[in-house]
Parts: structure tokens; sequence; C-alpha cells
């Protein structure tokens, strides 16, 4: 079908062609006191020209009032990949033990805005390795006030580090 109709418009652009270079017609445009006289070939090329142009600018006009929802997804995007980094770079400092710095990834990873319990969870980890529990405390009540519906994660968190310190209090 697709063969089909470019095979009748190129067959009708030879027709329109052919005739538009038989023909001796002129274009008359009148709008007193002034009067404009073009031939029909000149008259052809302008009107496709100004088309083409119009059409070229309200494309241009819809792309430039998109351009701020692009941004800000691009932005948006930049930011998750930056945490999810720093979510590595996090983890691999857990699990080898560097406290310190799995905290400090953590805790920038919270401030870039991202809202996974993960973080703070983590963060929370490392600040009860690195006996910093009024820290721990602080990431994991933040873990909690981010996240609804993730509560198990945190709560398993917070019970396991109060065992290992031996804490009675709830």
């Amino acid at each position: 079908m697709k063969y089909l109709i470019s095979i009748l418009v190129l067959f009708s652009a030879a027709v329109a062609l052919g005739t538009l270079l038989q023909n001796t017609a002129y274009v008359l445009l009148v709008y007193p006191p002034y009067r404009i006289e073009l031939s029909l070939k000149l008259f052809v090329v302008l009107f496709v020209l100004v088309f083409g142009f119009g059409y070229w600018l309200i494309h241009l006009l819809l792309a430039t009032s998109q351009l701020p929802g692009v941004v800000q997804k691009i932005r948006s995007d930049r930011a998750k990949n930056n945490a999810r980094k720093l979510l590595d770079v996090a983890l691999r400092a857990f699990f080898e033990g560097r406290y310190a710095e799995a905290e400090k990834a953590a805790a920038r990873a919270i401030k870039h805005g991202e809202s996974s319990v993960l973080y703070g969870i983590i963060a929370a980890r490392a600040a009860h390795e690195l006996k910093a529990f009024e820290r721990r405390n602080a990431y994991v009540s933040l873990a909690e006030s981010h996240t609804q519906g993730e509560s198990t994660m945190r709560m398993l968190v917070a019970a396991k580090t109060k065992f290992e310190r031996q804490d009675q209090q709830p």
C-alpha cells in the first residue's frame, strides 16, 4: 500500500510540474491601492516556501514549549543515576568494612532526593557499626519518613541493631 501511494504521489507531482512548466498563467493579488502580479510558477514556489517555513516555525515553537519538561526529565534521570552510583559506592564500602565511607555515600544519596529505603538503611547500619547510635536512629527515622509501606526492612534493622547493642528500650 505504501508503494502504491508513493507512486501516485510521484505521478501527481510529475503532472503538476509538467502543467506548471507549460502554463503561462499569472496570479494577480490586489489590495487597494497595491497590485502585485506574479507568474504562477513563482507564486507556487513562494507558496511552498512560506508553507514550509510556517510548518518549521510551528514545530520549533512546540519543541521550545516542551523544552522545560525535557530538561527536567534529563536532570531527574541524571540525579537518579548519580544516586544509584552512590548506592553502589555505599554498598561496596559497607561490605568492605569501610563504614564511614558507606555512611557518607548513603547520606549524599539521601540529600540528592532519593526516597528509597535502602539509602537510609545502609546509612543506619554503617552508623551502627561506627557506634554512632544517635545518627543511626536519625537515619532509621529518616527512612521511616521517606517511605511509607516499606517499614518491614526498617523495623528489622532497628530490631537487629538494638539486639546487637542489647538495648531494652523500644
